[in-house]
């Protein structure tokens, strides 16, 4: 597993697409998000490039415009709410894309999953995954589109140990899980995991972690207020390539997964 160190940049996405800080009232401050483009789409322009890219839960757009400019051939969005599908397409439009290199659904994440039919090279998972607690059945979802990447971006229970921590999110709030079919009036279950949790999981799916980004080294002193949970190891950014065959050829558990204590679990 490598580390991806920033680079240097001049003016941001963000600063050159400034109708995103409108469009949404989740975390629309400029110098935050052009740090997060370097992270989660500069330094992967490499895989980018050309790639049939599936935006899991897209917002607003921001990151499936970001996308297509930096080079993907298409880019498919799911997002739960309405209202952030309309102004994906509207923002899109204003700046000029190619009506024919995206395409936004407005629509629960797992139905579209279950059944629509998607052609995947890349999927961009970005701030979703701390949305939901239903991670068996996301990964399962996601490993049957075979995409040659997995580019995620998720807060964790920065825990020692293979853990999830549970929480209930408020589905009228932007920022939190949209409702769903597990909604208990406006309450959804939603849970962190551990990095050691998220690497099994994602391993057990037959993804690798090839890459975490290195947030230590990203904006300098001046950022440490600014990616305060990126710093602290709360938020990680890591890119995944999908191998079944290295993963069931894999032992079930290896060095990362092991706990604190260096033990590994105990088999039931």
């Amino acid at each position: 597993m490598t580390t991806t160190t920033p680079a240097q940049s001049g003016p941001g996405f963000f600063d050159e697409h400034p109708r995103f800080l409108e469009t949404s009232t989740t975390a629309n401050g400029v110098k935050r998000l052009n740090a997060r483009h370097e992270a989660l789409i500069e330094s992967n322009r490499d895989i980018l490039q050309g790639a049939r890219v599936l935006d899991i839960a897209s917002h607003d757009g921001r990151w499936s415009m970001a996308a297509l400019k930096a080079g993907a051939a298409h880019v498919t969005g799911i997002e739960a709410r309405p209202e952030l599908v309309e102004h994906a397409n509207q923002t899109l439009a204003t700046y000029g894309a190619d009506e024919g290199s995206y395409r936004f659904i407005a629509r629960d994440v797992y139905a579209a999953l279950a059944e629509e039919d998607f052609e995947v090279d890349v999927i961009q998972c970005f701030g979703f995954l701390y949305h939901t607690l239903r991670f068996p059945e996301f990964f399962s979802r996601l490993r049957r589109l075979e995409p040659k990447y997995l580019i995620m971006d998720t807060r964790v229970a920065n825990e020692k140990g293979k853990i999830i921590r549970i929480l209930s999110n408020e589905a009228t709030r932007q920022a939190h899980a949209a409702v769903d079919d597990f909604t208990e009036g406006t309450k959804t279950l939603v849970g962190w995991p551990s990095p050691a949790a998220l690497r099994l999981m994602l391993k057990v799916y037959g993804f690798n972690v090839d890459s975490r980004y290195n947030w230590s080294e990203a904006g300098g002193r001046e950022a440490d207020n600014l990616l305060g949970k990126y710093r602290t190891g709360d938020r990680v950014t890591w890119r995944c390539s999908w191998n079944p065959k290295a993963s069931a050829a894999s032992d079930e558990y290896d060095d990362e997964d092991a706990d604190a204590d260096g033990s590994q679990d105990d088999a039931d």
